[in-house]
């Protein structure tokens, strides 16, 4: 977990205040190695008040690395004003239910179709239903 003391303690050794703007914030910490995330994550809690911090974090730790939903407290905490969530939207089921009458036409079609496929090649190599018994004999 990024600590302000730790990010304060790289950007004094690098020259640089934390009121500096955050590109050069940005460059000095992706200079020390950080990826892109800590970076943002280190400038966030630089920007924050001290007293948010650790819901701010962890909120942003639910977003990016779990599948829970966030609390409205944790929404106003990340954008930084109130949020009131009264209703809550359910969840739709991921798959999707067929009827019985779609599937009866899925089977019916594929029926027609595997019908359909070998009349076509009974036609074309005159074998079954056409063919024909006269040879030519010479």
């Amino acid at each position: 977990m990024i600590n302000k003391t730790q990010i304060e303690s790289v950007l004094k050794i690098n020259g640089v205040s934390p009121s500096e703007p955050d590109e050069r914030i940005r460059s000095i910490l992706l200079s020390a190695r950080y990826s892109d995330d800590e970076v943002d994550t280190a400038i966030m809690i630089l920007r924050e008040n001290v007293k948010t911090n650790k819901t701010r974090v962890d909120g942003l730790h639910k977003i990016f690395r779990t599948e829970e939903a966030l609390r409205p407290e944790e929404i106003s905490q990340l954008l930084g004003i109130d949020v009131e969530i009264s209703d809550r939207v359910a969840p739709q089921a991921k798959g999707r239910d067929m009827s019985d009458f779609q599937y009866a036409t899925v089977w019916l079609l594929s029926v027609l179709l595997g019908v359909g496929g070998i009349i076509l090649y009974m036609y074309l190599h005159k074998i079954g239903i056409f063919y024909s018994p006269v040879h030519l004999s010479l």
